[in-house]
């Protein structure tokens, strides 16, 4: 089998994370080579399966990844996930798909590119105090801010310029992520696998290592893992891989994200996720 873990520039061989996934490949007599998504080079129709994975840059040159997406499913490459799972995952707004299907999400106002609306009236209008600002493509919490009704005056330029670069979102901010933190629930070819618990450094909402924020191997309980599964449910299929982002609140557990195209799938937290993993690739080549 060869095998390409798709990559960006930044991540050349491939982060620390996936390598222990490409170890328990090889060791299954799997050729893994890590490919950067947008090299000229590649000869993509040479491997029995391309996995999407440390894609990173991609919310920095969307109309050109979506253009590569399309170029790869027009020549019937074995993608994974599927070409229709990376786009529909591409925006953030599939989660009013998952809102319109049942699922409990953060409620979101949606507002398009170069539109000049009244934040402040827009929380007052929602009756949110605090809020989160950010792009409806975006990762790693990339020109994602707080705001509330003492900062709202001082924000505006900065709001402007989040219009002026793409269609935003903003979200009441959820108080859940400071003190219970955020569940990260892997799921490998349709089964929960492990999941962490991510939790913010003091005086921050974003949970990502770049802004302090540390990952604690857990165990969420059985409701948790079945409010992911419902989640998984109604999101498009086939899939390889999912990780299912929310936080528990006091009506239960709300989705925050669900990530199909390049998340984290924090095998360094598991003793068996890597393994878990090899196995899938193994079998939907297999399939293929």
């Amino acid at each position: 089998m060869n095998i390409a873990f798709v990559t960006s520039t930044a991540h050349p061989d491939l982060t620390p994370d996936d390598r222990l996934a490409v170890a328990q490949l090889e060791r299954r007599r799997a050729r893994v080579a890590a490919a950067i998504w947008n090299d000229p080079s590649v000869d993509w129709a040479a491997f029995d399966a391309i996995i999407i994975r440390s894609t990173w840059d991609y919310h920095h040159r969307a109309a050109e990844f979506r253009a590569w997406i399309d170029a790869l499913e027009a020549a019937g490459a074995p993608m994974w996930n599927p070409a229709a799972v990376l786009r529909w995952n591409m925006e953030k707004t599939y989660l009013r798909d998952l809102e319109r299907a049942g699922v409990a999400t953060v409620p979101t106002e949606w507002l398009e590119k170069g539109t000049k609306p009244d934040l402040g009236g827009l929380l007052a209008e929602r009756g949110w105090m605090d809020a989160v600002v950010k792009p409806v493509i975006s990762a790693a919490a990339t020109r994602t801010w707080r705001v509330s009704h003492a900062t709202v005056l001082d924000v505006g330029a900065q709001f402007a310029e989040s219009l002026d670069a793409g269609d935003v979102m903003v979200q009441p901010f959820m108080p859940e992520i400071q003190t219970r933190g955020e569940w990260s629930l892997m799921f490998i070819d349709g089964d929960f696998s492990h999941a962490v618990r991510k939790m913010p450094t003091e005086g921050d909402f974003r949970v990502q290592t770049g802004f302090g924020g540390r990952s604690i191997t857990d165990q969420p309980d059985g409701e948790v893992v079945r409010a992911a599964r419902r989640v998984l449910d109604v999101a498009p299929s086939p899939w390889l891989y999912a990780r299912v982002d929310g936080i528990e609140t006091d009506a239960g557990f709300v989705l925050l994200e669900l990530e199909m195209l390049e998340p984290s799938l924090f095998f360094s937290h598991t003793t068996s996720g890597a393994a878990r993993f090899a196995e899938a690739v193994v079998v939907v080549v297999g399939r293929g």
